[in-house]
């Protein structure tokens, strides 16, 4: 089931009636892990800085202080930054490493004693079993970052008990809510911040080229078909078609085995592990091509960022790709155990200049079908209507 029902003046410009009927902004608190680089926490970032200019008051609750979990302390400052900057607040809940059920809700329940949202957003399937112990009496959306899940598929009928209705990143989310949960759903697709915007295509990649991923280490993001691709390259290139430079931005526990691997295939030169970076756009900017080369996606804001710098795109043609890759419009997909395809994909797009022109001026396209401001005012409105359903009825 979809929600389609509109907010009218209910959530008109981020506002709620209060118990006296007088307008007063709409208070929601979303819960993260930790503040970090990866896709779900940006989007989250940006969700509450669009929530803001709509007169909406948002809190950014993480279970986790980002070096608590190996995570950036610098890039957790920036955005927490970039949230107090937009009229947000960032709270972090000190939990341990181990994220406790009891202990977690217990500090779960003070923050929401203190902050008193309308609506709770839980963005981790941990917080879903926290909040059945808080004893919160608004909707509790929730909202799954992946098309694969990473908990048995039978825990739905609990975090059915607790969770009100659920937000769909994609068509491939939304096909698992169906299949899954007996709760209604919405489809919102994921979009980039308004950082992220090209002012026209571009007209060809440079010699030798650079190619850019990102996204933290994990067995998702499968690095290790990167560096095979990136060997492929090396071997086939000639004095006049040197390979491109494949660049990495994300951190992670398994950073430092991924740079031996390369040191120990002699790729140094041709392929980069970053680590987590503050200054994505940029490398964007300097980059040709965005190469994807995981087992599996949600709707990758990465993606979504690169599309909107008028970047072609490399994928894996896995879920949470497709849909979101088009080949003929903005970018190749290719099987996911065929390094010698993406290496292929690659250079294709290095020499043909005409059909990079093509992918370039499709991926701006595609860009504009989502953004930020967009995603924001339909996540408002489902706030909106969720609240009005609870809303006592008059006489």
């Amino acid at each position: 089931m979809t929600a389609h029902a509109p907010a009218g003046d209910f959530a008109r410009d981020g506002e709620f009636p209060g118990g006296d009927g007088a307008p007063r902004p709409l208070r929601v608190s979303s819960v993260i892990t930790s503040l970090t680089s990866g896709g779900a926490e940006i989007l989250v970032t940006n969700l509450n800085g669009a929530f803001a200019a709509r007169g909406a008051a948002g809190t950014v609750v993480a279970f986790c202080d980002a070096p608590t979990l190996g995570n950036s302390p610098e890039m957790e400052a920036e955005l927490a930054g970039q949230i107090a900057e937009s009229g947000c607040r960032f709270e972090s809940m000190q939990l341990t490493r181990r994220r406790g059920l009891l202990r977690g809700a217990l500090a779960l329940r003070r923050h929401l004693a203190a902050a008193r949202p309308d609506v709770v957003h839980v963005h981790t399937v941990r917080a879903v079993a926290m909040m059945a112990f808080t004893g919160f009496a608004g909707p509790v959306v929730f909202t799954y970052h992946n098309s694969r899940l990473s908990f048995p598929p039978g825990l739905f009928a609990a975090v059915d008990r607790v969770v009100h209705h659920y937000v769909a990143i994609s068509n491939d989310t939304a096909a698992m809510y169906r299949r899954l949960s007996r709760r209604p759903y919405t489809l919102i697709q994921n979009a980039p911040s308004a950082r992220y915007k090209a002012k026209a295509p571009r007209v060809a990649a440079r010699r030798p080229g650079n190619v850019l991923s990102v996204g933290a280490v994990s067995d998702q993001k499968n690095y290790p078909l990167l560096i095979e691709t990136a060997r492929i390259l090396r071997d086939r290139a000639t004095e006049a078609m040197p390979p491109p430079v494949l660049r990495v931005a994300g951190g992670g526990e398994g950073l430092e085995d991924l740079r031996a691997q390369v040191r120990t295939l002699g790729l140094e030169g041709v392929v980069e592990f970053l680590g987590e970076r503050r200054d994505v756009p940029d490398l964007i900017a300097r980059s040709d091509l965005f190469l994807n080369t995981s087992h599996y996606e949600g709707f990758s804001v990465a993606i979504l960022e690169a599309m909107a710098m008028a970047m072609p795109v490399v994928a894996t043609d896995v879920a949470g790709n497709r849909g979101l890759v088009r080949p003929a419009q903005n970018g190749l997909l290719c099987a996911p155990d065929k390094p010698q395809a993406l290496a292929a994909a690659i250079m294709r797009l290095m020499q043909d200049n005409s059909l990079y022109r093509q992918f370039s001026a499709g991926a701006l396209a595609t860009s504009r079908e989502y953004t930020i401001e967009n995603a924001a005012a339909r996540h408002l409105e489902l706030y909106a209507s969720l609240l009005r359903l609870r809303a006592p009825q008059k006489d």
